[in-house]
């Protein structure tokens, strides 16, 4: 008896919706709807993206021969310039070995001297026959001989003082000393990575760009660039995209984009800053409407329904955002009459009038 009473009611309220619904869309008069009509919003998007600031030059140095540590002449956070000296190897071997080089040398150009003095001594008696020929030719073999010991010497002495100087680390540029790996008396080699040295200017920052947006960076010609550090959410600077690198990472689907700072940016290398790309060539047609104008379905989806031609016509949406009494969608064409209320009794190609309008 009460499953039957239950079955009794359901009927009656099914029975109730169908004179409902079958009575508002079959009578013409009914059916009179007011309407909204659509204006698109085109809106430039808006990519926020993390990124980190690097320096255009960020060296890890290394000897440019092996041996024991002598002197450290910096340490972490020190400011260097241009050829500075930094480190410095034990070079007493090879000091040794361009006084050797020096003193050959020293020898090889008395040798030369005396050699083209004795040449000299007869290039005259050779012209008036009073000594031999052979004689003439020995010496000036000899001063051939000797010029070649001497010019040999002598780039010896030049190598030698090259692997001397070599024995030393210079800044290849001015910067910051990032990292100190070695102390006094360790062994090192030219693969020893012994300090880092960052540039503190020429400032980037770095940004991994989804490739779905492939195509609306390449095809802008400037694309503006909100930078804003971490540690001061105040501190924005206003600035463009300066490079892409459009050879896309495998693992990550990316691309590296790249944002030059200004010289008087307070970021430095290390740190993190948030970025906002404004692609203008990434429009998305979004409508204001009512919130009654919009039916949401039972898998989620949501529509609204619009007049053409004095009949109802769905339009499929996607539901950007939504406050007490409006919600912004996106999929409605340009200027659509949007039905906005009693969109639960409406279905497609239903006969209505419109009775009321105004503009979104």
């Amino acid at each position: 008896m009460f499953h039957e009473d239950i079955m009794r009611v359901l009927l009656i309220n099914l029975l109730f919706l169908s004179l409902t619904a079958s009575s508002f869309y079959a009578t013409a008069d009914s059916n009179d709807v007011e309407v909204i009509y659509a204006k698109q919003q085109s809106k430039s998007l808006e990519l926020t993206l993390s990124g980190n600031v690097k320096a255009q030059n960020d060296a890890q140095l290394a000897t440019q021969e092996s041996g024991v540590v002598k002197s450290i002449m910096v340490d972490a956070g020190d400011s260097v310039t241009k050829g500075q000296v930094l480190l410095t190897l034990d070079d007493s071997l090879a000091v040794i070995e361009l006084a050797q080089a020096q003193a050959q040398a020293a020898s090889a150009r008395i040798k030369y001297q005396e050699d083209l003095r004795l040449y000299n001594e007869i290039v005259g008696l050779a012209k008036k026959e009073v000594v031999a020929k052979t004689l003439l030719a020995e010496r000036k073999s000899n001063v051939a001989n000797s010029q070649a010991m001497l010019s040999q010497s002598q780039a010896n002495v030049k190598r030698q003082q090259t692997v001397v100087q070599r024995h030393q680390l210079i800044a290849p540029f001015d910067g910051t000393i990032a990292a100190r790996n070695v102390d006094l008396g360790e062994w090192v080699s030219p693969q020893t990575r012994v300090l880092q040295l960052v540039s503190s200017q020429s400032l980037r920052v770095f940004v991994d760009i989804p490739q779905e947006y492939f195509h609306s960076i390449q095809a802008s010609n400037s694309v503006p660039a909100i930078v804003t550090p971490d540690f001061a959410s105040d501190n924005v600077m206003n600035l463009e995209l300066s490079k892409v690198n459009w050879v896309s990472d495998q693992a990550s689907r990316t691309f590296q984009g790249r944002i030059d700072l200004p010289e008087n940016s307070s970021l430095v290398s290390g740190m993190s800053a948030k970025v906002s790309l404004m692609l203008p060539s990434q429009q998305t047609a979004q409508v204001n409407l009512p919130k009654t104008a919009l039916k949401r379905h039972p898998d989620g989806s949501y529509s609204v329904y619009s007049v053409l031609n004095n009949v109802v016509k769905r339009i499929s949406v996607r539901l950007i955002s939504s406050n007490f009494d409006q919600v912004l969608v996106q999929g409605v064409p340009d200027n659509a009459a949007v039905i906005t209320s009693g969109s639960d009794l409406l279905v497609d190609d239903m006969p209505v009038t419109i009775v009321s309008n105004k503009g979104a």
